[in-house]
C-alpha cells in the first residue's frame, strides 16, 4: 500500500487536471460517447459513477470493458454519503484522490478520484467518481514503469552485494577457526581469532541489514523516518563491532604491551562519541517528525 500511496501523492494533481479537462468537454455524463472515450483515454479507470449532493448514486455503474467480468453493473440508488471520497469532496469542493484501499467491487487495490460539479452559485450539484486500478496505473505511466524496473535492477544488485558480504563473513570466520584450532593456541593467535570472528559477525550483520532494508522492505527515500531507521541500524552494527575490537585490544595490549593501551582507549572514546552523536540524531529526528505530523494534522482541521 505504501508504494501505491507514493504514486498517488506524486500523480494526484496530474490525474485531477487531466480528468477535469476531459470532463469539461462533455455535458451529458450518461452519454455512450463519454463512456467510450473515457476508458480509451484512461484505460486504468475500472469504474465510473455519479453521486448527487446528498451522496446518492444517480446512475448505474459504468464499467470499463476490461473489468466487466468482476464488477457488477448495478449501483443506482446506493447511499454513498458516508464514503471518505464523498465527504472529502464535499468539504474541499475540489477534485480529490483518496488513499489506496481494497475495492469492494473488484477486490483489487484501488483509489477513487472524485470531481465535484458546481452550479452557477458554486454549490455542488453532482460528484463524478472514478475508481482506478492502481496496478494498471503503475504500468500505464512510463515514468513509474521505468522507475519500477529500475527498482528491480537495484534490488538484484543489492542482493548480489549482500551475498558477497555474507561469503566474506564466512571466510573470515573460517580463518578465525583455523587460527584458533590449527595454529598453536598462544594468546596472540587467540586474540587474532576473536578479532576475525568479530569482523565476520559485523560484516554478516551489515549484509543482513542491506538485504532487509534495500531488498525486502519498500522505502520512500523522501521520508526522513526511513533514512533514520536505516542509518541507525547501520551505525549500530558498526558501533558494536568497533566496541568489541576495542575491548580485544585492551586485553591484548594489557598482556603484550601496556604502553599501547592509549590507542585502545582512543578507540573506546571515539565509539562513545559516535554513540552520543547517534543518540542526539535519533532524538532530534524523532522530535522533528512529531512536529511535522502535528503541523499536518492541525492544517487539516
Amino acid at each position: 500500500m505504501e508504494k501505491f500511496e507514493l504514486i498517488l501523492s506524486e500523480m494526484k494533481n496530474i490525474l485531477c487536471d487531466e480528468l477535469k479537462n476531459f470532463v469539461e468537454r462533455y455535458e451529458n455524463y450518461e452519454d455512450e460517447l463519454f463512456h467510450e472515450n473515457l476508458f480509451v483515454s484512461f484505460p486504468f479507470i475500472e469504474l465510473f459513477y455519479v453521486l448527487d449532493n446528498a451522496g446518492i448514486q444517480i446512475i448505474d455503474n459504468v464499467i470499463n470493458p476490461l473489468y466487466a467480468k468482476r464488477i457488477t453493473r448495478f449501483g443506482k440508488g446506493a447511499d454513498r454519503s458516508s464514503r471518505p471520497y464523498f465527504l472529502e469532496a464535499i468539504k474541499e469542493k475540489k477534485c480529490i484522490v483518496t488513499k489506496p484501499y481494497r475495492s469492494l467491487s473488484s477486490s483489487e487495490v484501488t483509489a477513487t478520484i472524485a470531481i465535484p460539479i458546481k452550479d452557477e452559485n458554486e454549490s455542488i450539484k453532482k460528484i463524478l467518481c472514478f475508481d482506478i486500478d492502481l496496478i494498471a496505473l503503475l504500468h500505464s505511466d512510463k515514468y513509474f514503469y521505468a522507475k519500477d524496473r529500475f527498482e528491480k535492477v537495484t534490488k538484484v544488485f543489492y542482493t548480489i552485494f549482500s551475498i558477497f558480504l555474507g561469503f566474506i563473513s564466512v571466510k573470515l570466520a573460517l580463518w578465525g577457526s583455523l587460527n584458533l584450532f590449527v595454529i598453536d593456541s598462544n594468546p596472540e593467535h587467540i586474540f587474532k581469532s576473536v578479532i576475525l570472528f568479530t569482523l565476520a559477525i559485523a560484516i554478516f550483520d551489515l549484509s543482513k541489514t542491506i538485504f532487509e532494508e534495500e531488498v525486502l522492505l519498500y522505502k520512500d527515500p523522501r521520508r526522513h523516518s526511513e533514512i533514520r531507521k536505516t542509518l541507525t541500524r547501520f551505525l549500530a552494527s558498526i558501533i558494536i563491532a568497533i566496541s568489541i575490537e576495542a575491548l580485544m585490544l585492551v586485553f591484548k595490549f594489557t598482556i603484550s604491551d601496556p604502553s599501547k593501551l592509549i590507542y585502545s582507549i582512543g578507540i573506546i572514546v571515539s565509539v562513545g562519541f559516535v554513540l552520543i552523536s547517534l543518540g542526539i540524531y535519533v532524538f532530534l529526528g524523532t522530535r522533528s517528525e512529531i512536529s511535522v505530523k502535528k503541523f499536518e494534522k492541525e492544517s487539516k482541521q
